[in-house]
């Protein structure tokens, strides 16, 4: 069997148990009901199940036990770290695609620039072997391009976009470049010593890619009207997002974190069905950016 059909298994496993519990019957019963399942052969014995299950906690970090009361199998315990999820995710997207090929109209993508992800495998390799790298840059605001030389630190994503967090050799100073805009890309044999950033502790009270700023975190309260508010909370806008107050008028979250220049954005993105309450010098910074656009119409 191959490891394609076993990691297959393991995601249609998964995905079922995560609707609700199920029985072994249960399993083969939906299973049958995908015809690309059946096409990939997924059907499997409980001798075999009980390997996989096995395998899914191995490889997951996903605990699947069986209730005796009811013979029913479900997840104990989600652990499943951050890449691996995403790992997950993309195979499962990648056997969508191949699935869908020959209906064009089965999954349509948002059309988008490239993002510059041809320069990962090289990226990391000069990450985890400390390589100096060298490229052309194009910088965003006016479009020049100039040459870099940069120690590696660490990829990061970050709305729809990856960005390279390097030491540019030129003011040792800690920097952020989107690969789309990367060309010419070299790993050079130099080696060098590690630099000492630690990314997700800079990054942690960080909404986007911007950071180093003189922005300091503090606690944010939003008051988002329920439509908006329940996708909110479906899609947190920020690790730190707690609940505060649910009602049939509105939904209010709290944050902790710096009021930089992209997260103003991300406020301003979604007009009126935002309100901040806390604190109230970001409050006044809103209130300015909008008053600002209003100023720009003749009306």
């Amino acid at each position: 069997m191959s490891v394609n059909q076993t990691m297959k298994r393991y995601t249609k496993i998964i995905s079922l148990l995560r609707r609700r519990p199920m029985s072994y019957q249960e399993l083969q019963d939906e299973i049958s009901l995908d015809p690309d399942a059946i096409e990939d052969n997924l059907l499997t014995s409980q001798r075999t199940l009980q390997r996989d299950l096995k395998g899914i906690a191995s490889n997951f970090e996903i605990e699947i036990a069986s209730d005796k009361s009811c013979n029913k199998y479900y997840i104990k315990e989600d652990t499943e770290d951050l890449q691996t999820r995403r790992l997950r995710e993309n195979f499962e997207i990648v056997n969508a695609i191949k699935l869908s090929r020959g209906f064009a109209d089965c999954l349509v993508f948002e059309e988008r620039r490239h993002l510059g992800t041809e320069h990962m495998a090289g990226l990391i390799h000069a990450i985890q072997n400390r390589l100096v790298t060298e490229f052309n840059y194009t910088k965003f605001w006016d479009s020049s391009e100039t040459q870099r030389k940069v120690k590696p630190i660490a990829l990061k994503e970050a709305q729809n976009r990856w960005y390279l967090i390097g030491q540019d050799q030129r003011d040792s100073r800690i920097k952020n470049f989107s690969l789309d805009r990367i060309k010419e890309l070299n790993i050079s044999p130099i080696k060098f010593q590690p630099v000492p950033y630690n990314v997700h502790k800079e990054f942690k009270e960080s909404f986007g890619i911007i950071n180093g700023t003189d922005e300091k975190a503090t606690e944010i309260i939003l008051s988002f009207t329920p439509e908006q508010g329940r996708y909110v909370e479906s899609l947190p806008l920020h690790h730190s997002q707690t609940l505060i107050n649910k009602t049939k008028e509105e939904i209010t979250f709290s944050y902790y974190i710096r009021p930089t220049f992209d997260f103003k954005m991300e406020i301003l993105s979604y007009g009126n069905k935002v309100k901040i309450i806390e604190p109230v010098n970001f409050q006044r910074d809103i209130i300015e950016d909008l008053q600002s656009t209003l100023a720009q119409y003749d009306i």
